[in-house]
């Protein structure tokens, strides 16, 4: 299993067809797997009294706009994801061959929605759960049985403080949630202050936590503040996140049950390099029968060596040998 990376634009488009590609374009370029935008009407958001209604209808796009988007986002080789709130939305992500959503905390108990998007086409879901409670996540994966999931620990606090981050709940999803759905895996969305100088280290915690996938916010520039901007990344700092972040995962491994646990053939080479000779502490007659007080590790000149000590304990000597020798092959019987 590979790190994802997604590059969080959000509402960073600001209704804008060019400004969305631009963000497409930035996101491909610095090396993210995916973009993903949320996809707004004001009417699945908020009721018309509400004093970010127009706001929300300044985000709307016309649906043929969308399906450009997607098919920009694949030219350059990179797969645009889009977050929905309701019918209207899930419907058009379908319909324009989106194959991940995403569902926000605050449909994680939705179950009307969560309904649809089961019975919708769409393979992949990413469940927020920031401000999720360990039923109601449990209620979802129920209903999402048949899907890939994803649940992502964080939240966007503006940006979030760093004891805020509760990175061990990753822990706890990873042990509890597999046995409720047989596909999921744990994600973690980094809202980390991006002058922080632990905007990097904290999803590197979190890997090392256990998550896999990664959400992170890009922006075009932080001094154009645009929408979201406030834990975002500009292009070329989004690009070393996600060379740090992937050198991380390398530098985390696979390892094995098994006897050398999986090392690498660097490792291996370095195990064989740092064995010391096995040498004998006292002059042994032959017939000696060898125990750990007749026998030392040291570096030695003889070209004819063991290094495992334990395989020559209780085996007999041959013939005798002075102190400080190094002990052959041909020594034992």
């Amino acid at each position: 299993m590979k790190v994802e990376i997604i590059a969080e634009l959000a509402q960073g488009f600001e209704g804008k067809p060019e400004q969305a590609r631009l963000l497409i374009r930035a996101a491909a370029n610095s090396g993210a797997d995916a973009a993903k935008f949320q996809l707004v009407y004001a009417d699945e958001l908020a009721t018309p009294d509400y004093k970010y209604y127009d706001l929300f209808r300044s985000l709307e796009m016309p649906d043929q706009v969308w399906k450009e988007l997607v098919d920009y986002a694949h030219s350059l080789n990179i797969d645009l994801y889009l977050d929905i709130f309701g019918t209207r939305s899930l419907i058009l992500a379908e319909s324009i061959g989106v194959q991940t959503i995403k569902l926000h905390g605050t449909d994680i108990s939705n179950i009307g929605l969560l309904n649809m998007v089961c019975q919708s086409s769409i393979p992949y879901v990413l469940l927020g759960a920031g401000g999720a409670y360990a039923s109601e996540l449990r209620t979802a994966l129920e209903i999402l049985e048949s899907k890939k999931v994803c649940v992502f620990a964080g939240f966007q606090g503006y940006p979030t403080s760093t004891e805020s981050n509760q990175i061990s709940r990753i822990g706890v999803y990873v042990k509890s949630l597999g046995k409720i759905h047989p596909n999921v895996k744990i994600g973690f969305a980094d809202h980390t202050d991006p002058i922080d100088p632990l905007r990097f280290a904290i999803p590197a915690v979190a890997l090392g936590a256990g998550a896999t996938v990664f959400e992170k916010h890009l922006t075009l520039g932080k001094n154009m503040k645009l929408e979201d901007f406030e834990a975002a990344l500009n292009p070329d700092e989004f690009q070393e996140f996600t060379r740090i972040l992937r050198d991380c995962y390398y530098a985390l491994g696979v390892s094995a049950e098994s006897e050398d646990y999986g090392m690498s053939e660097s490792e291996i080479g370095y195990r064989k390099m740092i064995r010391r000779h096995v040498v004998t502490s006292n002059s042994l007659e032959s017939g000696k029968v060898l125990e750990p007080q007749d026998l030392v590790l040291k570096r030695t000149s003889s070209e004819n060596f063991i290094t495992d000590i334990n395989s020559v304990y209780n085996k007999r000597l041959a013939n005798s040998i002075s102190r400080n020798a190094a002990v052959t092959p041909s020594d034992i019987v």
